[in-house]
């Protein structure tokens, strides 16, 4: 005890000082130096013992600067009075009132240290003020910034919600600027203005928050009310507040790059507080895979591929598998594994083509590139021999096949068949099989002058034929030509979609050119103008069912929303 008063109000002679400890810093909202002179110099002693002598100092500076402002604006007329007195002369008291604010800035949580986040991650961040339990008076005034680093994109900026004590507004989404007078005369009594946006010049996004009086609807100078209440026991919420906001990486940010985020925060007139700083660090490319091998047993296929994410990256966290029975619409077989091989069983009779894409660990996809696809053949029929692999590489105006098989028992020879569309195939080779075999053999053929063939993509498929004439098909393998004036067919995955659909385009020449798509009664659903080589079409707001996408060249891709 001090004087007879517990500390948190201190008596020093005939003044009254409430909730000074030490640490806090105050503000003298009234100062009576003509009433006071030995009052304030007991208050000083007071202060510095605890430390907090230039606090003090600082306090009655801007009180003084108070007082000279005053007198400009109300000169006084019979030179005896020079200041309001609402001096208790009862009590000999006076006020120290103060806010007081301890901040924080959280960020994207991000994947393991040092918290991974995707470049293309709308990145969420929320920053915490409160008046400390120590503080005497709610803050009438508050100023948040958060300065926009390097690796940020102030163009990608959205406003989330902000609050108070026990109140929570929305802001409308998509808003990076924003203004509101709120009426908070039933809780607070005051209206409070709130402003918040961008600062170009100072490169800040910023938040104002003023308590407004509701009679002059001029900025509050009643110290008693103010926006962020005193801390409540009870009411738990009150002395809290809040402002939400995002932003996107910079689209040139590389892998491992930083982006840092932190925040300065102003009640009335107390100096600036900093926050934290949180810190992610970047992924900014998509991993890549490649299909290593395929192998048909009966019914069964096996798949291995590899996959890497780019140097310095957060890793492959797993692969999806698509599947065509067409060679154009791939939807997905296998999502999410995370292995880099499978085993499946297949329908007999058929034709079927694959690709896989990587995904890493922040969410970073794989797109689609042209060459990746592995084609199978399931037949009913299991012949006595046991691939290896079929693969084709273009060297100039030739696509040079290259095979081999583990074991063969009584084979004859190896037909290559062409296509131009994966449907209709056409002899145009043949090969003789060492005919018996347990050991690999190896075996080539070289399609030469395709130049000449009109055509950007060819497939192609082994038809072995036994002794007796039995026969079994090899994979079918695709691979594309880029030749003048030649395109290539465009490939749709997922299909069938949910919302987002992927158009891989045949034809480089569509882009900047115009589709269409229809539903199934011919009605135009929208118009799409065709920006990059992989086109991605929303779905979102049509229901379930067929669509066709018709591109510029004549192409009309058929598309399934689930």
């Amino acid at each position: 005890m001090v004087g007879g008063v517990t500390v948190g109000t201190i008596a020093v002679g005939a003044l009254v000082v409430k909730g000074v400890d030490a640490g806090t810093e105050y503000a003298l909202n009234k100062y009576y130096d003509h009433k006071a002179k030995n009052i304030e110099e007991d208050a000083y002693e007071y202060a510095k013992e605890r430390g907090m002598g230039e606090k003090w100092l600082e306090a009655r500076r801007r009180m003084i600067e108070r007082q000279i402002r005053y007198r400009e604006k109300n000169p006084c007329d019979d030179g005896d009075q020079e200041f309001p007195d609402p001096y208790d002369p009862k009590n000999a008291s006076m006020s120290l009132l103060w806010s007081l604010d301890p901040n924080e800035i959280i960020g994207p949580k991000g994947i393991e240290e040092p918290k991974w986040v995707s470049v293309n991650d709308r990145m969420p961040y929320t920053i915490y003020c409160e008046n400390h339990e120590t503080a005497t008076a709610p803050a009438r005034f508050i100023r948040i910034t958060t300065p926009v680093q390097p690796k940020q994109d102030p163009n990608t900026l959205e406003l989330g919600s902000f609050g108070f004590n026990n109140q929570e507004f929305e802001i409308p989404a998509g808003n990076s600027a924003y203004y509101t007078r709120l009426d908070c005369r039933d809780s607070l009594g005051i209206y409070v203005d709130v402003i918040a946006g961008y600062d170009v010049a100072k490169n800040e996004i910023f938040w104002e928050f003023k308590a407004i009086d509701p009679v002059t609807l001029l900025s509050s100078e009643d110290p008693a009310k103010g926006v962020l209440l005193l801390r409540d026991s009870v009411e738990t919420k009150y002395g809290h507040g809040f402002v939400n906001f995002s932003m996107k990486p910079v689209s040139t940010a590389n892998t491992l790059d930083l982006i840092d985020a932190d925040a300065e925060i102003v009640f009335d007139e107390n100096e600036m507080i900093p926050t934290n700083i949180h810190t992610n660090t970047i992924d900014a490319i998509a991993p890549t895979s490649t299909f290593a091998s395929s192998t048909v047993t009966n019914h069964n296929v096996t798949f291995t591929w590899s996959g890497t994410d780019d140097t310095g990256g957060v890793g492959v966290d797993y692969y999806t598998l698509y599947v065509s029975m067409d060679g154009i619409n791939y939807s997905i077989f296998a999502p999410e594994i995370r292995r880099t091989d499978t085993t499946f069983t297949l329908a007999e009779g058929g034709q079927y083509c694959f690709f896989v894409l990587a995904t890493d660990r922040v969410g970073n996809a794989e797109q689609m590139r042209q060459n990746v696809v592995q084609c199978v053949n399931i037949q009913s029929t299991a012949l006595p021999v046991t691939w290896l692999h079929f693969n084709a590489i273009n060297q100039k105006t030739d696509n040079i096949l290259t095979w081999a098989t583990a074991a063969e028992a009584n084979a004859k020879e190896f037909i290559i068949e062409r296509s131009f569309d994966g449907v209709h195939f056409e002899s145009i080779g043949k090969v003789s099989a060492k005919g018996n075999s347990i050991s690999e053999t190896t075996y080539n053929y070289t399609d030469k002058h395709i130049d000449k063939l009109n055509s950007n993509t060819f497939f192609y498929r082994l038809k072995e034929v036994d002794v007796d004439g039995q026969y079994t098909y090899s994979n079918t393998i695709l691979i594309r030509y880029s030749s003048p004036g030649v395109t290539a067919r465009s490939v749709v995955y997922p299909n069938p979609a949910r919302n987002m659909v992927n158009v891989l385009l045949g034809d480089k020449a569509l882009v900047g050119t115009e589709a269409f798509l229809f539903d199934m009664s011919g009605k135009m659903l929208k118009k799409i103008r065709i920006e990059a080589n992989l086109e991605q079409v929303d779905l979102s707001a049509y229901t379930h069912g067929v669509y066709l996408l018709k591109l510029s060249n004549g192409e009309i891709l058929r598309i399934i929303k689930q």
